[in-house]
């Protein structure tokens, strides 16, 4: 009967975590911020009138890279066409390869079968849904009872870094962190065995998008046991948990190597810009433990991160409560949640301690503050659910004991605590809201006390733990209530007539330096210009060379130019004449056809060959720069004329070619490893043009030339996972067939 009560319990629990994501998801525009989009000329027709639009540099961030990636998903998917190249950016950049795109996330499913705004909400209200019950998993696996559990499951699904910043790759990794925390425990335990659990959460964090937070996630669990050992002052089963964690890591990697291998490939031709600007904690960032809605206004664009300290009102303010009756909680389990606890503490000290020298150290320079907050909610919650479950267990004796202690901890740690935040708000917060970022917490305060007086006359495990619920989830959403995303769907990039005339040139728009900050993927019209950040070194060398001679955009196959008048007064005033205006805007701006412009598909037949490529060689007053043919560098002949037909993929491309002579065809598309090529059917080299561009030498006659991207890095990757996959399920089969194990880790 007992067993049958838990059950209706635990789905009691799992229904209430599913009913906040669902009303916040479901219920709201797209939880993104992307308002700001509107102030750019592209979208600006569409801003309504009176709409304020603050700065957000973490918003530019969804701007620029993130809701671009998820339109080239969605459309992607809609249109059965291939993820592993972008057109819409550069001349071309890989997507799959990217990691951040998120392409292997179980959280990019919505977007291959929903429409995009909806799959944002049905991706955001996954990610939440199964943060929340994780972290109950794990709780209940800690010995906490369903109401205590159901606590922390609501304390870490609004916790910052999964709830505000549900649609950042971080959030795509940290739904699975409290699954790694239970095998963790288990190889602690010397459950050698328990290592493909520890690789399936390791790999559904990495395939997140974010391998920051995966490497972060690894380097806690190492102090976590570290603090384990310490703690219990016993070094068993070291060996063990250790060698577990090192086969879950090196199994873990071999599950990415589909993403891991491009993604190295990619490094070596190129980067993805950091997006969000570097920030650390200072002093007065501790406002935040109570206050997260004042930071922004107190630290300005820096304070994207600082939000993400605030643990919540309720865990903050029960810690008195563990630390008076800590003695009588079991010893496994107090060592245990206070390991977790000194780990969190240690990993959030050091950003605030050393963020400076982090910054500045090889490879860790890609951590920001945010990364090490990971356990930070987690191990609140988990002190104080196992506190006021031991309070509502504690005998008379028992109780005297802990309410003497509570006597002097709670004025003294309360009351300092409300004056040294008072402070900190006065010197942070503006003067109009620090009665309210006070007020609010010693309202939390005295919601807590009547708790504590009611439980103490009638012990409730239930009655405490759904009431605790209940006050963090209001707190929670108090809290973050200023910063919480929402964007109407008809503000997010809509169509307007500037992005209508773009597209209606048919082909990838170029010009002004402007475009850089213009994301025009996110309306699927290809632009020169990234403002995602991603560049190749090659990329990055020629669009250095445009700036000083603004001709080479000539052989880039743009038909469509988009100036300024300072545009048209400064670098491109050579190309006035040959300029055919399309479209005058409000801005000032106008759109072009150059006249002049070299097709995207073109026959060349001279070059200057060199051996090794250097940026400074390419020039609009010259011959191509070829990196594997020969041509003579002058030549007055007849050049054939070219049909350019994309395929039924991104990764396809076919060039029909009339009767020519010998030379090399040049297709304006980014040259990148895993491109082949063939010449009426037979393989042929490919080899940069200008650094840049796809060539590939033709004979006389008449050809048919087909491009297709099939990279090698793709191929060997998908075999070593699909190898490693075979390995972990084979083990995990071996672990759930082993006789059941008690539902609590053994004492």
């Amino acid at each position: 009967m007992r067993s049958r009560r838990t059950l209706l319990e635990n789905l009691l629990c799992f229904a209430l975590l599913a009913a906040l994501p669902a009303l916040l998801c479901l219920t709201r525009g797209i939880p993104l911020s992307l308002e700001r989009a509107l102030v750019l000329p592209p979208w600006e027709e569409a801003l309504p009138d009176g709409l304020a639009i603050t700065p957000d540099p973490f918003s530019a961030q969804h701007i620029l890279q993130t809701y671009p990636w998820y339109t080239f998903l969605h459309e992607a998917a809609q249109n059965h066409d291939s993820l592993l190249w972008n057109p819409n950016e550069g001349f071309g950049t890989p997507f799959m390869a990217l990691w951040r795109t998120r392409v292997f996330s179980p959280f990019s499913i919505p977007f291959y079968f929903l429409s995009l705004a909806t799959a944002l909400r049905w991706s955001i209200l996954l990610k939440l849904l199964l943060a929340g019950w994780a972290a109950y998993y794990a709780a209940r696996r800690f010995r906490l009872e369903p109401a205590m559990a159901l606590f922390v499951g609501l304390a870490y699904q609004l916790s910052g870094p999964v709830f505000l910043w549900s649609a950042d790759t971080m959030a795509d990794a940290l739904p699975w962190f409290p699954l790694l925390v239970v095998a963790a425990e288990r190889l602690m335990f010397g459950e050698f065995r328990a290592w493909p659990l520890a690789t399936l959460a390791l790999a559904l964090m990495g395939f997140g998008g974010s391998p920051e937070t995966m490497a972060t996630s690894i380097a806690f669990i190492v102090l976590y046991m570290l603090a384990r050992r310490v703690r219990d002052r016993r070094w068993i089963h070291l060996r063990v948990t250790l060698s577990g964690l090192v086969v879950a890591v090196v199994f873990t990697l071999g599950l990415l190597a589909i993403q891991v291998i491009p993604f190295a490939e990619f490094v070596m031709q190129g980067h993805i810009e950091n997006q969000l600007p570097r920030s650390a904690f200072n002093f007065g960032d501790l406002t935040a433990l109570v206050t997260p809605g004042l930071i922004g206004n107190a630290r300005g664009n820096a304070g994207h991160c600082v939000r993400l300290l605030h643990a919540g009102l309720v865990p903050l303010l029960l810690l008195p409560l563990w630390w008076s009756l800590r003695s009588f909680v079991g010893k496994a389990l107090r060592r245990r949640m206070e390991a977790l606890f000194m780990a969190s503490l240690a990993f959030v000290a050091l950003p605030v301690l050393f963020g400076d020298s982090i910054s500045r150290v090889y490879v860790l320079e890609l951590l920001g503050p945010q990364h090490f907050l990971i356990a930070h909610s987690l191990a609140f919650a988990f002190m104080v659910a196992a506190g006021a479950q031991e309070w509502n267990e504690l005998k008379p004796d028992q109780c005297r004991q802990a309410l003497k202690r509570l006597k002097w901890m709670i004025p003294m740690l309360w009351g300092g605590g409300l004056v040294l935040w008072g402070i900190l708000i006065w010197l942070a917060a503006p003067a109009g809201s620090i009665a309210l970022a006070l007020l609010v917490p010693l309202g939390v305060a005295f919601a807590l006390v009547i708790i504590l007086g009611i439980t103490l006359i009638h012990p409730s495990v239930r009655g405490m733990g759904y009431g605790l619920s209940l006050i963090s989830t209001l707190a929670l959403l108090w809290a973050y209530a200023p910063a919480l995303p929402n964007t109407p769907k008809d503000q997010a990039f809509p169509d307007t007539s500037f992005t209508a005339s773009l597209r209606s040139m048919g082909t990838r728009i170029g010009g002004s330096q402007v475009l850089k900050q213009w994301p025009l993927a996110s309306n699927t019209i290809e632009q020169v210009y990234n403002p995602s950040g991603v560049s190749l070194f090659r990329y990055q060398s020629f669009i250095e060379r445009i700036k000083n001679d603004t001709l080479l955009l000539r052989r880039c196959g743009i038909q469509a130019m988009l100036l300024t008048k300072e545009d048209i007064r400064g670098a491109f005033a050579e190309m006035r004449p040959e300029l055919q205006m399309q479209s005058v805007y409000a801005t000032g701006a106008a759109l072009f056809r150059d006249l002049k412009a070299m097709p995207k598909a073109r026959m060349i037949y001279k070059g200057r060959r060199v051996e090794r490529y250097d940026p400074s060689q390419i020039s609009s007053s010259q011959p191509p720069v070829l990196e594997g043919s020969t041509l003579p560098e002058k030549d007055e002949g007849p050049i054939a004329n070219v049909a350019l037909e994309r395929g039924q993929a991104n990764t396809e491309v076919a060039v029909q070619i009339e009767k020519t002579r010998p030379g090399v065809l040049v297709l304006a598309d980014a040259w990148y490893p895993g491109w082949t090529a063939t010449l009426d059917g037979k393989p042929i080299d490919i080899f940069p043009v200008d650094g840049m561009f796809r060539g590939i030498e033709v004979g006389e006659g008449e050809h048919l030339v087909a491009f297709s991207y099939e990279p090698l890095s793709f191929e060997v990757g998908k075999w070593i996972s699909a190898f490693a996959a075979v390995c972990v399920l084979i083990s995990l089969r071996h672990v759930l067939l082993r006789k059941r194990q008690p539902f609590e880790f053994l004492s």
